[in-house]
């Protein structure tokens, strides 16, 4: 993941990738809300 490449750790798990996958497949999603989603990958 590109947030790896920076040196910020995440580990997503499975429910919390498929979730992100399905909302920037939403047509109004923006990046608050992706933002919300990365901050509960943390390990």
């Amino acid at each position: 993941m590109y947030l790896v490449a920076s040196n910020i750790p995440v580990d997503p798990t499975r429910e919390q990738f498929s979730a992100l996958a399905r909302e920037r497949n939403r047509p109004r999603c923006t990046a608050e809300q992706i933002a919300v989603l990365l901050r509960t990958c943390k390990p």
